[in-house]
């Protein structure tokens, strides 16, 4: 077996394609997207990605956990975020309840922390990680910025992605199933008769009102 490319010292042991050459497992970790161009459907890469989306998803729930979203603190009392975080649900709804498109709450929870990673923090993400979702919400958006601006600094938009994210969080998952926030963008966004209430469904379809 021959040494590794780029030490020369240890036995190479993992074939790389772009270097078209054997390198030994430290140098391949050491040197895999920093100084390689790596090929995408790398098997060595599975840990990494794994790795990288647990420091993602670490990085958001700070974040999140940073935007007030209590009982007498909620930004959603703010009545100009109020009306901004309702356009965006209100589109969210429009979208799902068309019947066109297959959507789960993950789904809008990705969609929700990309738009948050492009628009507010001008970051790029992968092609592969675009959806319809994604295409329709940031046109959405590009088409109500200047509005939403006019009355938020964009910080406090930011803020309002975040927190809508933890409502997704809160309402997805367990009984609620994978349709649990949106299932509830579906029965009380445009329902004028809660009096106060909101209408829970389950995974089950069962509901029942809770009182807010």
């Amino acid at each position: 077996m021959s040494n590794c490319w780029y030490c020369k010292i240890q036995k190479g042991k993992r074939y790389c394609s772009p270097l078209d050459n054997i390198l030994c497992p430290i140098c391949c970790a050491k040197n895999r997207i920093k100084n390689i161009n790596c090929a995408k459907d790398c098997r060595y890469l599975e840990g990494v990605a794994i790795q990288a989306a647990r420091d993602e998803d670490k990085r958001f729930t700070n974040l999140i956990r940073d935007v007030p979203h209590g009982q007498y603190s909620d930004i959603f009392k703010d009545e100009d975020v109020a009306i901004v975080a309702f356009e965006i649900e209100s589109f969210i709804r429009g979208y799902y309840m068309s019947g066109k498109y297959k959507i789960t709450d993950k789904m809008v929870y990705d969609c929700y922390k990309n738009i948050y990673k492009i628009k507010i923090e001008n970051n790029k993400i992968d092609k592969d990680e675009m959806t319809d979702l994604i295409d329709k919400v940031l046109l959405y958006y590009d088409n109500n910025s200047k509005k939403w601006l006019s009355i938020l600094d964009k910080d406090r938009i930011g803020q309002i992605f975040l927190r809508l994210m933890h409502s997704v969080r809160q309402m997805s998952g367990g009984e609620m199933g994978e349709f649990g926030y949106l299932n509830f963008l579906k029965n009380n966004l445009s329902n004028s008769n809660l009096d106060g209430q909101i209408i829970i469904e389950d995974k089950y379809n069962r509901k029942s009102t809770k009182s807010f």
